[in-house]
């Protein structure tokens, strides 16, 4: 073992040991530390890789199975409450989306934790080559990015090596960089899968006759992101978990491009809308998909009537300071106080089925706009930070018909845009009061 080795696992171990607090808190600076001792290693491996320019210049044996080419999609137009209360209302964003292709791989070496497809000493990833100066490296613990500027290599370390070569299994890839987030699994993950399913079911029967399906999945998938797989998808599938770090080569691999490019922006200046420009297509997939199921599970549709406040724990990212102040007054103007984080998939949809009004602090279970009723309303509360990208989650309330308030909250320092943050009850009185709510 490395001298460098050595310091990187004993500052792994002593991160894993701190408390959870602690660790989500300063998560970005720990990882950006520990990767620096990582660098040590890196420039003394054999682990370069040449970041090429599409799939096809990994020279590799490729069926395309469909494409959807020539599209574009619409952010609509966002409401923004600032910290003193005052209103503006951005306009519409029509622009262009990515093409996505579905391919069938005979041999292909995928890297768990992340989307990238290597062959030899290439390495193909569709955000890597997007990436901009002002945009985070998302797994600083997976791989390096050297040469930003041009965007020639990636270094990485790799732990295992796995082959999967049974010709009976037909692969499906749903790997991807913060898989594990609610959020990141409904709109990268879902559609993905989904977009897969149908075109293997309905134009491509005879790849399906006598094979099995099998999902290969990042490690620690929550169980409400493998409930909405099961729940969505109509052909009968298993899933193989594929740890981070680990080179896994495929044979008979499905893998579907990205629908949409989410790229980090956590400290830098205003955000262009490019870095999280959902693709409606792809988010209308997943809307379909679950809203025809749960209308067959539960045929009478109840009137969205409940007022829902999203209980935000002080120890997590984006915490408001006074929330208690926050709660008590939620409690007054009758709303439920809940926690989602335990709920199942289906009862979250069922939750925000029924809700007339949610209001909390921005975050993953905001997705569910996507399954409340048309004319509801969502409050969302947002750090004050140029990097704040309210369409994040416009375009999920613009598929449901709800109507979004963004808040702009009170920081509590602009360090991130995953800061803590204060709110202001007067602000959000005079909303509610203006909602007739």
């Amino acid at each position: 073992m490395t001298l460098s080795r050595f310091f990187y696992i004993s500052a792994k171990a002593c991160y894993k040991m701190l408390p959870e607090f602690i660790r989500l808190r300063y998560r970005e600076r720990i990882l950006v530390f520990l990767n620096q001792l990582r660098k040590i290693k890196f420039k003394l491996s054999n682990t370069r890789y040449d970041l090429v320019q599409s799939i096809d210049a990994l020279d590799i044996p490729t069926k395309l199975l469909t494409s959807i080419q020539n599209r574009s999609s619409t952010l609509g137009m966002q409401t923004l409450v600032s910290q003193d209360g005052s209103i503006k209302q951005l306009p519409k964003i029509e622009d262009s989306t990515l093409d996505v292709h579905l391919y069938l791989f005979k041999e292909i070496t995928l890297l768990g934790g992340t989307d990238a497809l290597i062959k030899k000493n290439k390495l193909y990833h569709q955000e890597l080559l997007a990436m901009e100066e002002n945009h985070d490296l998302k797994r600083k613990d997976v791989f390096f990015l050297f040469d930003k500027n041009k965007k020639k290599e990636v270094f990485l370390v790799p732990y295992t090596k796995k082959n999967l070569d049974n010709k009976n299994i037909l692969y499906i890839s749903l790997l991807k960089e913060h898989a594990t987030n609610y959020y990141h699994w409904m709109t990268e993950i879902m559609p993905r899968a989904i977009f897969s399913c149908q075109t293997l079911k309905y134009d491509n029967t005879k790849m399906v006759e006598g094979k099995k399906i099998v999902f290969l999945i990042d490690e620690h998938i929550p169980k409400q992101c493998l409930e909405a797989l099961t729940f969505c998808i109509d052909l009968p599938f298993t899933t193989e978990v594929v740890y981070k770090n680990e080179l896994l080569t495929c044979n008979n691999l499905i893998y579907c491009s990205p629908f949409w490019q989410s790229l980090d922006n956590t400290t830098g200046s205003v955000p262009n809308h490019k870095e999280f420009f959902l693709d409606m297509y792809a988010l209308r997939l997943v809307h379909d998909a679950v809203q025809n199921k749960f209308s067959q599970k539960d045929s009478d549709k109840k009137e969205p009537i409940r007022k829902i406040y999203l209980q935000r724990k002080p120890t997590q990212m984006r915490s408001i300071v006074n929330y208690e102040e926050v709660e008590n007054f939620m409690i007054q103007e009758n709303f439920e106080i809940l926690d989602t984080s335990n709920l199942s998939f289906i009862e979250q949809v069922k939750l925000f089925s029924e809700a007339k009004i949610v209001i909390g602090a921005s975050g993953a279970t905001f997705t569910n706009l996507l399954y409340m009723q048309n004319n509801t309303v969502a409050i969302n509360f947002y750090p004050s930070h140029p990097a704040t990208n309210h369409g994040i989650f416009q375009p999920l309330a613009d598929v449901s018909g709800v109507k979004l308030i963004h808040y702009k909250t009170i920081p509590v320092d602009d360090k991130s845009l995953h800061s803590n943050f204060m709110v202001d009850l007067n602000i959000i009185q005079n909303i509610l009061k203006d909602l007739d709510i």
